[in-house]
Order: structure tokens, then sequence, then C-alpha cells
């Protein structure tokens, strides 16, 4: 009996776009889905709309942030959740980071390793990573997220992740761009024993519906309290 037929990765055909972002002191590429339209024509079938394909101005957010402060991630372990085009966890492998990238959609991940080898970065460990299912028995220093607290359906398993995988005395950074879950998020975070700061910064959008329009971005920074920290 032949072997099934493998689905081909939905970046397969789709129009990509090359954007240039300056993020400190480098120009990074990143070849991004632009056309809404013709992802959600591919992603009929997709048990899960695929976001990770598109640049959100919250990875761009995040990315900024590391390489302002650096030291945040020199030479230590880094877990990107939810990682879609990647661009966060290669900014943070610049640095100094050892970088493990996971994402559920198979086509996010062949998206990183694009956007690794676009920016002569193939230092990176790219895997499978549901948060509903999660696996790796791995802890790192440092977990990343850009945008992925937008669905409360996905915040107890997104925190239960957190309590896994991060190392003692270590942080959580993600940015939001200020979605209606946010607060919910922080509250249910709280509660289960996380301190929790934010600052803010602006980003210019993307696609911006008036000239040079910005977003608000808050970067959530997130330690265990020291009691519960081990």
């Amino acid at each position: 009996m032949p072997p099934p037929a493998q689905t081909p990765p939905m970046t397969d055909n789709l129009p990509l776009v090359r954007r240039s972002i300056v993020i400190g002191n480098r120009t990074w590429l990143v070849d991004t889905v632009d056309d809404e339209n013709a992802l959600l024509a591919r992603a009929e079938t997709a048990a899960q709309f695929p976001f990770g394909l598109m640049l959100w101005e919250s990875a761009i957010a995040l990315a900024k942030h590391l390489t302002e402060y650096p030291a945040l991630v020199a030479g230590k372990s880094v877990l990107e959740l939810g990682a879609g085009l990647g661009l966060t966890g290669v900014v943070a492998a610049s640095l100094g980071a050892c970088v493990t990238q996971t994402d559920h959609d198979a086509s996010a991940l062949t998206a990183c390793q694009r956007t690794a080898a676009l920016n002569s970065n193939t230092n990176i460990t790219c895997q499978t990573g549901d948060w509903h299912d999660w696996r790796d028995a791995a802890r790192y220093d440092v977990i990343l997220g850009a945008d992925i607290a937008y669905d409360g359906d996905d915040h107890a398993a997104l925190l239960a992740v957190f309590d896994r995988a991060l190392a003692p005395g270590g942080r959580i950074l993600l940015a939001d761009p200020g979605r209606e879950k946010q607060p919910l998020f922080i509250a249910r975070a709280q509660t289960a024993g996380w301190r929790v700061e934010k600052s803010l910064r602006r980003i210019n959008e993307l696609k911006p519906a008036v000239v040079d329009n910005t977003l608000e971005i808050s970067v959530l920074e997130l330690r265990r309290h020291p009691k519960a920290d081990k």
C-alpha cells in the first residue's frame, strides 16, 4: 500500500510579500501572506485559521523590546510559543539566545525556517507545539509569545504550558495589541500566581488606514511569585 499523500504546506502557491522591518540597528526580512482573502480561500478546510502566516505588529513590538533589553535573552534558552513567521525568535537568536520555536501549524514552522534562512540564522530549533497537548519536557529561561492570548478558551492551557515549561527564576514576555481578552488573561494569570508587569510601546501599523498611523502594543512580563518559583 502506498504511503498517504503528504499535505503540502499552506504557504505553497500562496502569494508572499517580502517585507523589510527595521529593528534595532538592522533590517530584517520576512516573507508574509499579505492577501487575507487568498489565505481565507486556502484555509477553508483548516481546523483553525492560520493567523501565523501573516505578520503582526505585536511580533515587531516584542522583537524591538528584546533589542532594547538584550540581556533578557542573551545566553539563555528561549521558547517561542505560537511562533507564526518566527520574527521574534530569530531576533532573539541574533542576541545570543538558544531558541526553540513552536507552533501547532506545520505551515507556520515552514515559515519560521524561511525567516531564519532569509536572515542568515539557522541555529534555531523548530518543533510542533500544541498547548492543549504539550509534549516538550524541557524547561526554558524565557518564554516569548506575540499576540497569543486573544482566545479566552486557550488561557488555561497556555498558563499550564507556562507552569511546565518555565525554568525557576525565568520570565515570560508577551506582546498584545490591547485585544478584548487581555484584562481577562492578566486576571487569570495573577490568580494562578503570576506577577504581571505591563509596559506600552507604539508601533507603526503595517496596513494603516491613515498614513503613519500607529498602534499601542502592550508588553507583558510574567514572573512567578518567589515562594512559588521552584
